[in-house]
């Protein structure tokens, strides 16, 4: 007894054609076979059920395989090759352990040396006050290629915010002045004005801040934050961080400067 390989019904084995389907059968003849999912008995690659077993090939059977045995361990036996790659990768590994902590080494100790040869002290005005750095940060005004010391900045800060108040008495009066001469025209001088005084503000904040940022050495893009209120309380917060040093990218000096001093120093 067999099945049809098309439709799965059982056969005889004379029949040569399925008498429900009328499929020929070529269990027995030559062509591409494939084995049954089932029985694993070669069968015609184009049969939808297994001739022998009646198993539909549509459907897989599954088989658990045999876990690995001890004896079946001990007889793999790694060769020569695959010992020398582990030993390969093994010393791989350890050579890019050893590189890493000579970096991290060499980190701390260029961090070190440049706290030691640190020749700037905390603020460049050697004692800051609301007038001296307030004329520092209006110097300034279009410099980032420096540090600028915690006391510096905040007395400077001040200095600016209160210099902005106070630029608003004469520019009211000013418009007062223009609003009876020209008013038709006392609006929009009112609005230079404005934009002005904002320019000023925003203009020295944000440059501060960033010379701020390289004394603490903060991430200057940071100071994108400013352009938002929160952003601004952040960056406020920020620049209360102490002055760092773990390199010597930034001084008090401008970089043009700074550069023009090392030229001129003579060689030792």
């Amino acid at each position: 007894m067999v099945y049809c390989q098309r439709c799965g019904r059982k056969l005889d084995e004379a029949h040569l054609h399925c008498p429900y389907c009328g499929v020929l059968q070529e269990r027995e003849l030559d062509g591409e076979k494939k084995p049954c999912r089932k029985c694993e008995e070669k069968i015609p690659v184009n049969s939808n059920y297994c001739p022998y077993c009646g198993h539909d090939q549509a459907i897989f059977e599954y088989r658990e395989t045999p876990r690995e045995t001890e004896e079946d361990k001990a007889k793999f036996t790694p060769g020569p090759k695959l010992e020398k790659d582990a030993q390969d990768l093994a010393e791989l590994i350890d050579q890019i352990r050893a590189e890493n902590e000579k970096y991290l080494a060499k980190r701390q100790a260029d961090a070190k040396a440049a706290q030691e040869k640190r020749t700037f002290g905390k603020n460049e005005n050697p004692e800051p006050n609301l007038i001296a750095s307030t004329k520092l940060m209006l110097r300034d005004t279009f410099r980032t290629d420096k540090r600028m010391g915690r006391a510096d900045f905040w007395w400077g800060y001040l200095g600016i915010t209160m210099l902005t108040v106070l630029l608003t008495f004469p520019l009211a009066l000013i418009v007062q002045i223009w609003q009876a001469v020209a008013p038709d025209s006392a609006m929009m001088a009112m609005e230079i004005m404005v934009y002005f005084l904002m320019c000023f503000y925003i203009l020295e904040m944000f440059t501060g801040l960033i010379r701020r940022f390289r004394d603490a050495e903060i991430p200057v893009l940071y100071v994108v934050l400013a352009l938002t209120v929160v952003g601004e309380i952040i960056c406020l917060f920020l620049a209360t961080r102490p002055q760092k040093v773990t390199n010597l990218d930034y001084t008090f000096e401008a970089q043009n400067k700074k550069q023009q001093n090392d030229q001129n120093k003579p060689d030792r």
